[in-house]
């Protein structure tokens, strides 16, 4: 792998939008603790009222309140940059789209409910939280609504249910690219800090690490990350007692940002590797001495590319205090792209469930035109197949932009940095 060098400067922010689906998925453990039921139509523009068509209702099942609540709310800020700017732009087949977010308190009796409320209404499509996916295989058996991934998930039950699509990485590719990244940059010995809050973010980690032995990484052990906690002192000095020259942070990036200022604080010199939402470049940037690796399953926010342009202008516009510049954001972004393109595709005369299922079934070879990370395709009557690909970056606290890490081969036939990398390919 080769390091691209990048030093355009860019101070953008982000953006929302409207639709007829039910939504969601997000990857990590944020701190933050906001409760509550919000609407991602708040402030709507007068545009939507103009358009002529019945509105598509998307429903957005999010944690907006307990350990990932800084993810929950950053992808609501996406949602609603993505409706305005959608609705600006004449809708979708003159629709306009409407989404309602709602907060799963990071729960699985809340993500439930959540879901099983916009189940009930005839009118929405939709995605799931992360923390309750792999728990609600039963509750999307057999559903008549569309269920699209727009972050994180796991592949239960994204590649193992029909009628729910899976456009980006899973979990356990997350686990397996940090050791991918670390082999690419050189690391000798790997620690895994990790969420505490959920379960399946040790078990991951300990698959990373058997992965990482296969490459020739020494995984050094796994070190367990509430949110809650007041310091970092003791895992960041066992990382640095063995040794430790890349450390894993499979956890949210407010509290990444406090466990990386602590170990820089007690002496440790290696890099961190970050991966999705527990990656915020604003966040980190304000961290010295903090330097990085990482892997992000949403698109390159910083690439020179007319689409991803066009996603920092709408975030500036429409939710200029969102969290943008992270992997968590952009592949928000991303799905709800593709929701868009497949329905203008399909053309259907009327929108309703049926037509926005009919419609996500006919997409085929879909990149986006390089927003997503390899190529999509979707058969009715089988479940989606897992994303293995995602984009390798490089990112100090004293950079103005992350620089892409270019792959041997790109895995979405795309250039430059929206170009991917796949499972291992240049490992």
């Amino acid at each position: 792998m080769t390091v691209k060098a990048n030093g355009r400067r860019r101070t953008a922010q982000i953006v929302g939008g409207l639709a007829a689906v039910a939504t969601f998925a997000l990857a990590g453990c944020g701190s933050d603790n906001t409760s509550g039921a919000a609407r991602a139509t708040d402030g709507a523009s007068s545009t939507a009222a103009a358009l002529s068509g019945t509105a598509i209702k998307i429903g957005y099942a999010a944690s907006m309140s307990g350990a990932q609540a800084s993810n929950g709310l950053s992808g609501k800020a996406i949602a609603h940059a993505w409706q305005e700017y959608t609705n600006a732009h004449g809708g979708i087949l003159g629709h306009p789209v409407e989404i309602t977010a709602t907060d799963t308190k990071n729960t699985v009796p809340g993500a439930t409910a959540v879901v099983k409320s916009f189940m009930t209404d005839s009118d929405v499509v939709f995605m799931t939280d992360l923390v309750a996916e792999s728990a609600m295989s039963d509750t999307f058996k057999g559903t008549d609504v569309a269920v699209i991934s727009a972050n994180g998930a796991t592949n239960v039950p994204w590649t193992t249910v029909p009628g729910l699509f899976q456009d980006v990485s899973g979990a356990e590719y997350a686990a397996q690219a940090y050791a991918d990244v670390a082999k690419a940059t050189g690391a000798k010995k790997l620690g895994w800090a990790v969420c505490a809050e959920v379960a399946n973010c040790r078990q991951n980690s300990e698959e990373g690490s058997a992965y990482a032995q296969t490459l020739g990484v020494a995984p050094v052990g796994t070190q367990l990350v509430s949110a809650s906690a007041s310091d970092y002192t003791a895992p960041c000095l066992s990382f640095i007692g063995k040794g430790t020259d890349s450390i894993a942070m499979y956890i949210g990036y407010t509290t990444g940002t406090r466990f990386a200022a602590d170990c820089l604080q007690q002496g440790y010199t290696g890099s961190f590797l970050t991966a999705n939402s527990g990656f915020d470049q604003t966040a980190f940037g304000k961290i010295s001495g903090f330097k990085s690796y990482g892997t992000t399953e949403g698109f390159p926010w910083w690439a020179d590319d007319p689409a991803v342009a066009t996603y920092r202008d709408a975030m500036a516009k429409y939710s200029p205090d969102g969290a943008w510049q992270t992997g968590n954001a952009t592949a928000i972004w991303s799905s709800f792209e593709l929701f868009k393109k497949a329905l203008q595709d399909a053309k259907p005369t009327t929108v309703d469930r049926a037509a926005v299922l009919d419609a996500m079934y006919q997409v085929k070879d879909e990149t986006l035109g390089g927003l997503l990370a390899q190529p999509v395709t979707y058969t009715k009557g089988q479940p989606s197949k897992p994303v293995v690909c995602s984009w390798f970056f490089k990112f100090d606290a004293s950079d103005d932009e992350p620089t892409s890490v270019a792959p041997a081969t790109s895995g979405n036939g795309a250039t430059g940095d929206l170009a991917s990398t796949c499972e291992n390919t240049d490992g």
